[in-house]
């Protein structure tokens, strides 16, 4: 059983409202999703607007190379820092120039590091020992690389998420083979509370609310600061593939073939549901609209309360099923050898961007005026 939850664990993918305070919104892409809502919006990237993202092109590269027993960690932008994890190492460069920073130390042990999220000034990040397996929770300095705390922690998290100070994870609890949740506190590494379950669907958390499934299958949602139960799912599916970028909602859709339900995060009351947009996938959203990819060869942007579509690209292959969103333009990652398709987010016009994007090995980041994604062993910047 924990081989299994290993694989699905090592093969799993890979947040604000659009307003007039997002001038004052940090530019930065602070988690994988972006955020712990899962949107993969970035509100605070002004510079990359639809005129200047046609201009992109590619500036410079830095290292991330796949090595025994460690894949290379998604990156993440912030306090003008791009933050790589790979080769065992955790890289700290500037984010306008690609030099290096910091970077820490050579320890001649094999280890995998996970990214969690840079929260303020804190990067939070998890180790494993290769070869023994134990685990650390580790809290750097953004800016400086230097080590604020490094806590030895009982299992190796997966799936972590970060949200209202406390980072989160799936773990598989060999003692009893189940599933479990583990939640720390990100202040100081403190275990805050654990609990059997997995997390349902996508790991998405919004306003600090968490879908745990239990033993009976049911989903409950769980309060990430105390573990304590919020509310209880009510009939019907209950799986989170996103949230609002406000946290105010969860968007939930039982398979592709269902309709997406948006319900309240506060009482799990379902706000409403969308019509029928045939099978999707995918999920993006900048709290105006949620992008979506179909089976029937098209993206389409539909409206994020009640899910009329506002607008649709279609392609003869391979359409995007990956985004990110800033700037008003909606980046998709279509797969390896087509350049990524763009659009404004508002209208749909597309926007043509440079055929060196086609080399992406799936969506990009967006943040500090740049696009950056993972091509071959290196994490390559595009600029305008």
């Amino acid at each position: 059983m924990r081989s299994r939850f290993l694989a699905v664990a090592a093969t799993a993918g890979l947040v604000f409202v659009s307003s007039p305070a997002a001038a004052t919104t940090p530019d930065t892409w602070g988690q994988e999703a972006g955020h712990a809502t899962g949107d993969y919006y970035n509100p605070g990237e002004t510079r990359l607007t639809p005129a200047n993202a046609a201009r992109l092109k590619p500036r410079w590269t830095v290292p991330a190379a796949s090595v025994k027993c460690a894949e290379p960690a998604v990156p993440l932008v912030a306090g003008q820092r791009l933050i790589t994890a790979a080769s065992y190492q955790i890289r700290g460069y500037d984010a306008s120039t690609g030099a290096r920073v910091w970077q820490t130390p050579v320890t001649g042990k094999k280890t995998s590091i996970s990214l969690a999220a840079i929260v303020g000034k804190r990067l939070i990040a998890q180790y494993r020992d290769c070869r023994s397996n134990k685990a650390f929770l580790t809290a750097h300095d953004v800016a400086t690389g230097k080590v604020v705390y490094q806590k030895r922690i009982p299992e190796t998290m997966y799936d972590l998420v970060v949200d209202k100070g406390i980072v989160l994870g799936s773990v598989w609890d060999e003692p009893i083979s189940k599933y479990g949740i583990r939640a720390y506190r990100i202040a100081d590494g403190a275990r805050v509370w654990a609990r059997v379950g997995s997390i349902g669907g996508q790991r998405i958390v919004a306003d600090g609310k968490v879908l745990v499934v239990g033993d009976d299958n049911k989903s409950t949602a769980i309060d990430v600061t105390t573990g304590r139960a919020v509310w209880k799912a009510g009939a019907g599916c209950f799986t989170p593939i996103g949230a609002s970028p406000d946290g105010a909602a969860f968007y939930m859709r039982c398979d592709p073939d269902g309709l997406i339900r948006r319900v309240s995060s506060a009482t799990g009351a379902v706000l409403g549901t969308f019509p029928s947009h045939g099978s999707t996938m995918g999920f993006a959203t900048d709290g105006e609209r949620v992008y979506l990819h179909t089976l029937a060869s098209t993206m389409i942007a539909v409206d994020a309360r009640d899910g009329r579509r506002v607008w649709t690209a279609t392609f003869a292959d391979d359409t995007p099923y990956g985004f990110a969103i800033g700037g008003g333009v909606v980046y998709g990652w279509r797969s390896d050898g087509h350049p990524l398709a763009a659009f404004e987010a508002r209208t749909g016009r597309a926007i043509t961007l440079d055929a060196g994007t086609s080399a992406l090995r799936g969506a990009p980041i967006v943040a500090n005026g740049r696009l950056y994604g993972r091509i071959g062993s290196t994490v390559t910047a595009y600029a305008p």
